[in-house]
């Protein structure tokens, strides 16, 4: 009887060392997930950083286009081609514009890739949770 007893204990000891190192390899693993999740996130961060610089680089540039560089454009463009004043302001507006709008354009396709879900840390931290729900049953 007391074989048993003994038996059971040395079971009931290998059940605990079990739990206790699948709980300690799941706060490492959730540790790691969040390191991941940090590093994601600031991936993510850096890139809508950039995405702004471009929109704000193209929006300043179409309005120094549009208020310093024309008044020359325009001016220099009359004494060439002897056009109306009003037609050499239209041309070099049109010309800055479409530099500009590129600008812009070039500046939200790159903004349009920034995601501040961080799909990967989310989608390994579910194959993390389906794992552990494996060795806890």
């Amino acid at each position: 009887m007391a074989k048993a007893v003994s038996r059971q204990a040395n079971s009931l000891d290998e059940i605990l060392d079990l739990v206790g190192g699948v709980a300690r390899g799941a706060e490492r693993l959730v540790g790691q997930q969040l390191e991941i999740f940090e590093a994601e996130f600031a991936d993510e961060l850096r890139l809508a950083g950039g995405a702004a610089a471009e929109l704000g680089a193209g929006a300043g540039l179409v309005a120094v286009a549009g208020g310093l560089s024309s008044l020359a454009l325009v001016h220099a463009l009359h004494r060439a081609t002897r056009l109306p004043l009003w037609s050499c302001y239209g041309v070099v507006a049109a010309a800055c514009g479409s530099v500009g709008l590129g600008l812009l354009a070039s500046g939200r396709r790159r903004a349009e890739r920034v995601r501040l879900v961080p799909e990967r840390s989310i989608e390994a931290l579910k194959e993390n949770l389906e794992w552990l729900k494996e060795q806890a049953s």
